[in-house]
């Protein structure tokens, strides 16, 4: 009689799944998560990447844009300029020697 229950045990067995089958399902499901994790930073990386590049022409335009400031503001401050200013609306000149006076602290 032991014969015959061992042998309707290890049929009983035998119809359900491998006792390995657990672990093996659970690798798979930790492939796919790595695949789709994959997949996530690879997009990421891209989203970044364009972010980086328009930060960059950004930055271009504004190294652009304080050159054209820069060289503005040298042709406004010139001195021949400020001079021709000075003489022609503020009506101002170089006063002659006779005219300064020195002051002793």
């Amino acid at each position: 009689m032991s014969t015959q229950a061992e042998l309707s045990l290890e049929t009983r067995e035998q119809k359900g799944l491998p006792r390995s089958s657990g672990w093996l399902f659970i690798v798979w499901v930790l492939v796919v998560i790595s695949a789709l994790a994959v997949s996530y930073s690879s997009h990421w990386s891209r989203v970044l990447l364009n972010e980086l590049a328009a930060e960059m022409d950004q930055r271009e335009n504004a190294q652009a844009e304080w050159g054209r400031l820069i060289l503005e503001q040298s042709t406004w401050t010139a001195h021949s300029r400020v001079e021709a200013l000075a003489t022609n609306e503020l009506k101002m000149r170089v006063p002659e020697a006779s005219e300064v006076i020195l002051v002793k602290p």
